[in-house]
């Protein structure tokens, strides 16, 4: 017998999750379906931090819609006008909604400065909001099946503040929340929203996979609509096939679980089924050459793809992603699979540099995580990054799989001079030592002259506070010396089917396909190449995964 539901979501991530409260709080007979054995996708893998323009805080003083889209104009692709403008009006009502009908409680960071100083509009904190500690003994017991990443630690963003570094870690604090089961990041954030979504009546089912929307008729292209009508439109992605939708509305999906395939019916279908950047194939041929990791979940293989696929609907943005430089310490693992750790707070402190295989810097290694991807996507075919780091950053700061105090794990290379460092790790012995002696210059005069490192607010936040002077500059002048290689990473895709301001899923005619959503990365984020602040990616994901949940209820 087949089941019936009003909305099925697809995907129990940060976006997919606040579809659902939408639409089971609307009244909707509500679905979420999780191809993995564990709740959270990528969101729970993260920091869980929204970021939350013109949110009417104390800490927000002097922000403003007009601000956010000026600043955001200048990020953004604006032919996309109406999504920005949309986003900066609903994401505070989207958090409001969130912490009415979900135990989640956002915590302003009134100090983490957005990412782009220099644009006009951009704001040194209050718009970055992360998550309160969560007790998942007053949870639903679904809320046991968040997943977690490798290394977790149940720690607030306050707190990293305060302690900063190993030598200030409340180790014993931290060590009682992870037995008594309280949660902090994304996956707090997950666990919230799952709680709030199964309390308002929705189902949630854990390795049940999307194969496929039904329409029309649900013969599983509906009605005829997997017909090429022989235009060729949409060929040229090497994704869309260039069949077309003529009519047809959605009627249900087709779904693979422990019991084999079968059709569960739907009038509406939200696709919040995370990016494609962990299918191998679709992130080397589709994102740009050089990209060595990705830290989507393993589930984030690109079904919404699939989907407009066999729709005909058109896809866009396929060529970019949020970029993240990455570390891999050995024995990290997410469902069996390597999986890669971000570089953000690392880079911002001294005693360290990234240079390429000449021994040369090519970036401000404290920018940015998304703008240190993209000049890395400007190194030369073949060519490699290292962290460069001497016995003082040793003692002092972390790197992934590194503490002060822990043994030397197999990614990171020591050598007792410069000269044996670079023949370790392939890097030209003369460049490397001419690139640290200038770089030992700088700090010896506070002035990074080629990057200019720590010259602005988000350089001067993720630098050493109790540093006087130029927080991010010190010297690489103790040895041994150290080597950790960095990849190019991604923490996921921004390609999929077009959507609107509802988050509808667009037809070629850019009219929606009646039940059909796309959220988060499942769908064409209309922020191009662009990340504003801190926790954007969550915040546009939820912000229409609210959309489309409401809409999908009516």
């Amino acid at each position: 017998m087949s089941e019936t539901y009003d909305v099925v979501v697809a995907g129990s991530g940060a976006a997919g999750l606040t579809a659902a409260l939408a639409a089971a709080t609307s009244g909707a007979r509500t679905l979420v379906i999780e191809s993995a054995g564990e709740i959270g996708g990528t969101s729970a893998l993260g920091g869980g931090r929204v970021w939350l323009p013109a949110n009417g805080t104390p800490e927000n003083a002097g922000d403003s819609d007009e601000l956010a889209n000026r600043y955001l104009d200048q990020i953004f692709d604006t032919r996309y006008e109406a999504m920005i403008r949309t986003f900066v009006r609903e994401a505070r009502v989207m958090a409001a909604f969130v912490e009415k009908h979900s135990p989640h409680r956002f915590v302003v960071c009134p100090n983490y400065p957005d990412y782009h100083q220099d644009r006009a509009g951009a704001t040194r904190g209050g718009r970055c909001f992360d998550v309160a500690p969560v007790d998942l003994r007053e949870l639903v017991p679904e809320a046991r099946a968040v997943r977690q990443p490798p290394g977790y630690s149940p720690i607030t963003h306050a707190e990293w503040e305060k302690w900063r570094y190993p030598a200030g870690m409340d180790r014993e604090l931290l060590a009682d929340r992870m037995e008594q089961g309280i949660r902090t990041g994304g996956v707090g954030l997950v666990a919230a929203l799952l709680d709030g979504v199964v309390r308002a009546g929705a189902t949630v089912r854990t390795g049940t996979a999307l194969l496929g929307v039904l329409t029309g008729d649900g013969s599983g292209k509906g009605d005829g609509l997997g017909k090429d009508d022989g235009s060729g439109e949409g060929e040229g992605d090497g994704i869309v096939t260039g069949v077309r939708v003529r009519d047809g509305a959605v009627t249900g999906v087709r779904v693979r679980d422990g019991d084999g395939e079968r059709i569960i019916r739907a009038s509406s279908v939200v696709l919040a089924t995370g990016a494609f950047d962990a299918t191998d194939e679709l992130r080397h041929r589709l994102l740009p050459a050089g990209l060595g990791v990705s830290a989507s979940a393993p589930s984030d293989t690109g079904i919404a793809l699939t989907v407009a696929d066999d729709l005909g609907l058109p896809v866009d943005n396929l060529s970019e992603g949020w970029w993240m430089p990455m570390a891999r310490p050995e024995g990290d693992l997410v469902d069996g699979r390597p999986y890669p750790r971000g570089l953000v707070r690392e880079r911002g402190v001294p005693r360290q540099i990234v240079v390429n295989r000449q021994g040369r810097r090519f970036v401000d290694e404290a920018a940015p995580y998304n703008e240190f991807g993209k000049a890395m996507h400007r190194l030369e075919p073949g060519d490699e990054a290292y962290l460069i780091f001497d016995e003082g950053f040793r003692e002092r700061y972390p790197l992934p799989g590194l503490t002060p105090d822990g043994p030397l794990p197999g990614h990171i290379v020591t050598g007792a001079d410069l000269a044996t460092l670079a023949a370790r790790i392939g890097v030209d012995p003369d460049g490397l030592a001419a690139t640290v002696e200038r770089w030992n210059g700088f700090c010896a005069e506070g002035v990074d002259h080629d990057f200019q490192r720590g010259a602005n607010a988000y350089d001067d936040y993720y630098g050493d506070p109790w540093q006087e002077g130029n927080r991010c500059l010190g010297p690489i002048d103790r040895p041994p010396y150290y080597a950790m290689r960095v990849y190019s990473g991604v923490i996921g895709s921004k390609g999929g089917p077009v959507t609107d301001t509802a988050g509808r899923a667009l037809t070629r005619e850019a009219t929606p396909l009646p039940g059909l959503y796309a959220v988060g990365n499942a769908a064409a984020f209309w922020t191009r190449d662009g990340y504003p602040g801190p926790g954007a990616t969550l915040a546009v994901g939820m912000t229409f995964g609210y959309l489309a949940g409401l809409d999908a209820a009516r």
